[in-house]
């Protein structure tokens, strides 16, 4: 600890990194958090191709910068109550190592670090918001528990057959 005149001492935690960077987000009215690790860019897509036969959650591609990226909605995945994506779509992309998705949101909420995020299988935030089942952990934000979304679990269930898919449980 510095003890130069003048100079406000600071404690070693309020020096320490948080302990997430957190992206939010809102869909279908409820706030959701990705750890800025996995978001990449917020993207607004006006032409989609849809793909014929493709699982109802994959709403079409579409270009961004030269590569073709999938735009997925996370609603059915997350318990949600679907909703016909507009003529243009805002979504945050998101990586888990080389694949990389679009994923429709309603809004972007911003980008905060949090110092304290809850487990996953803390009882006082499922009370709060009820099961997410793709929660690795809970953070606070605007007088809400929002839950931090484990995305390579996530995409790994939307990459499996639909017919090898449990439906979700709501949110909530």
């Amino acid at each position: 600890m510095d003890t130069t005149p003048g100079v406000v001492p600071t404690s070693a935690s309020s020096e320490a990194a948080p302990a997430l960077r957190a992206c939010l987000f809102s869909l279908g009215g409820y706030a959701f958090a990705v750890d800025v690790r996995s978001a990449r860019e917020v993207a607004v897509f006006d032409e989609i191709t849809p793909v014929p036969r493709a699982r109802r959650c994959l709403v079409g591609v579409s270009n961004l910068r030269g590569a073709i990226v999938p735009i997925i909605d996370l609603r059915s995945a997350l318990g949600l109550e679907e909703a016909p994506p507009g003529r243009s779509v805002r979504t945050l992309v998101v990586r888990d190592g080389a694949l990389v998705v679009a994923a429709v949101v309603d809004s972007v909420l911003g980008l905060e670090p949090f110092d304290a995020v809850l487990p996953a299988d803390t009882p006082a935030a499922a009370r709060a918001r009820g099961a997410c089942p793709f929660a690795t952990g809970w953070i606070n934000w605007a007088g809400e528990v929002v839950p931090v979304l484990d995305i390579p679990g996530l995409l790994a269930v939307l990459r499996t057959p639909a017919s090898d898919v449990a439906p979700a449980h709501g949110v909530a």
